[in-house]
């Protein structure tokens, strides 16, 4: 796990619990998602469980990018 870079103002989504808060406030079928600041992946996770037809994920950390791209490498819906 990387150590939040104060210089990129990163602040990491972890608990499911709160992502499914999140995602429970929206209606994201068949919808295309763009999600700014990935991070990890774990909000990203609970949009996949709703069906969007894509997600683009901006990220700007170059280690984060590796790990998304390996994460979701086999996802079709997931551009990062």
């Amino acid at each position: 796990m990387l150590i939040a870079k104060k210089s990129l103002s990163q602040n990491f989504l972890l608990d499911k619990n709160i992502c499914r808060k999140i995602i429970n406030q929206t209606n994201l079928k068949k919808k295309i998602v763009l999600e700014i600041g990935p991070g990890y992946g774990a909000l990203t996770d609970e949009i996949l469980n709703n069906n969007p037809q894509k997600i683009i994920l901006v990220e700007k950390d170059q280690n984060l990018i590796k790990i998304l791209k390996k994460k979701y490498e086999t996802n079709n819906k997931i551009d990062i």
